[in-house]
């Protein structure tokens, strides 16, 4: 009875240190994601103010919007398509060269709204990420089952955006931006714990690494995404 009693001790310390051990390996995960997403968002928040600032720049970028969107789509499937051959720093600079990119987007966008709105919309934005973000980190709910229908859900808001491009209903555009913050709120909140349970399970180190920059592209499309969608929701132009 007392060999019973000590071998059971014994299971209750190991699963008390292999989940201390899980909780670190999260959390050390998660902070350097959240580190890579602080920088990329500061790199597109530099080069948006940067190309304000240079009429050439800005010029050049309002002429050739596509080939930015196109040149940023093509990183995000090099990233998600490559990441078995390429080394942790070739997909840190396409990272940065993808972030470099989405502040030159940014750049007329900031012409385009007063600094009020984009404050507004800024802190509203990082705020619904903040606590979606939280929500994924901190629930007992597994919401891996939200996936396939997130997943749907976001290939109908694409579908219905590409419809009223062509239609330009007001009124099913703000409906649209509206939704479109609640899925994108939501995606932030599964990518959070996706990415949680993926930092408490891998050890080896370069494979840590790439998931990393991975993730953090993966939080930053959420962000950007609740901060456009917000932007089309307050319309408040110059």
């Amino acid at each position: 009875m007392i060999r019973g009693m000590e071998e059971q001790q014994v299971v209750t310390v190991t699963g008390e240190q292999n989940a201390t051990a899980s909780y670190t390996l999260a959390k050390t995960f998660i902070n350097k994601v959240y580190a890579w997403m602080a920088l990329t968002l500061l790199i597109t928040a530099g080069v948006a103010v940067y190309c304000t600032g240079h009429e050439d720049v800005l010029a050049w970028t309002i002429q050739h919007p596509f080939l930015l969107c196109f040149g940023t789509l093509g990183i995000i499937v090099a990233m998600s398509l490559g990441v078995r051959v390429m080394s942790p720093g070739a997909l840190a600079v396409l990272l940065i060269v993808f972030s470099v990119a989405e502040g030159m987007l940014f750049g007329p966008l900031l012409l385009c709204y007063t600094q009020q709105t984009l404050g507004i919309a800024f802190t509203c934005a990082a705020g619904a990420f903040g606590a979606t973000s939280l929500y994924g980190a901190f629930t007992t709910r597994n919401l891996s089952t939200w996936g396939r229908t997130l997943f749907m859900l976001l290939i109908g808001l694409l579908l219905c955006l590409i419809i009223n491009f062509f239609w330009g209903s007001g009124t099913f555009d703000l409906v649209l931006s509206f939704f479109g913050v609640i899925l994108f709120s939501a995606l932030t909140a599964y990518d959070t714990q996706k990415l949680l349970a993926l930092g408490a399970t891998v050890t080896d180190g370069e494979t840590r690494s790439k998931a990393s920059v991975l993730g953090a592209l993966t939080l930053y499309l959420d962000f950007i995404n609740i901060f456009l969608f917000l932007l089309r929701l307050m319309g408040d132009r110059k």
